[in-house]
């Protein structure tokens, strides 16, 4: 490595220290969630808030009321009893990829910045700290999940059930994540906390996540091992002639 490209990697991890220090500092004053987002999204919101208002056309609507019809007819074709609580099958869902009003947190504030850089690199992420009082678990339904998926517990997950869809952005704080910040962060991340996507997104639905960088992998080992060389090519067709 040339003294140029020493220096740009010793001012990446200096960023990284500086950015890391930055988040500890402004959490230090109570018991803190997280949540990294690769973008500045307008509200920090739920998949089902999102889908509703963008539907209805207004963000003054009975998000609970719409969720409870959704897990009525979800409980009416699946292996749920009557006993199950709303907040497994709301947590299930999740998983898998459906539209609730579970907005994902973090217990670790490293997993939020991966998930602050993992995408959308033109643009800058965020860290959203989310204070975790008595008050603020009441009214926004904190909560960790009961039985965990081996993801959850890869991600740590804690989630946040605000009762109007979002929350409003007096109630928590935001670190901002440069552009160019992202990939030194995911490098760092990766490096020295055994975080990255694989680590993640370690279960099969992180596998269909990433099946197509999958797929492109899988296709370049096939076209190596059956593809004539270039020399054994040439040899049929002198041989041809």
């Amino acid at each position: 490595m040339n003294v140029p490209d020493q220096s740009k990697s010793q001012n990446d991890l200096n960023a990284v220290f500086a950015k890391i220090q930055e988040i500890a500092a402004k959490s230090d004053d109570g018991d803190y969630i997280y949540r990294g987002e690769p973008k500045h999204y307008r509200k920090v919101s739920s998949s089902l808030w999102r889908e509703c208002s963008k539907t209805l056309g207004t963000e003054q609507f009975g998000i609970q009321t719409i969720q409870n019809q959704m897990l009525e007819v979800v409980k009416s074709y699946t292996r749920y009893t009557p006993e199950t609580e709303d907040f497994e099958i709301l947590t299930e869902l999740q998983h898998y990829g459906g539209q609730t009003n579970l907005i994902d947190f973090t217990t670790d504030f490293l997993i939020s910045l991966f998930f602050a850089c993992d995408g959308s690199h033109k643009t800058r992420g965020r860290v959203i700290l989310f204070q975790k009082t008595e008050e603020k678990t009441k009214t926004y339904g904190i909560e960790e999940p009961r039985n965990p998926q081996t993801r959850v517990m890869a991600q740590k997950s804690i989630f946040v059930q605000p009762p109007r869809g979002f929350i409003e952005p007096e109630k928590y704080k935001t670190i901002t994540i440069t552009k160019s910040l992202k990939q030194p962060m995911l490098d760092y991340l990766r490096k020295n906390h055994g975080i990255s996507t694989r680590t993640i997104y370690n279960d099969l639905h992180g596998f269909i996540r990433n099946q197509s960088i999958h797929q492109e992998t899988y296709m370049a080992l096939y076209k190596g091992a059956t593809q004539p060389r270039e020399d054994d090519s040439g040899f049929d067709q002198m041989g041809s002639h």
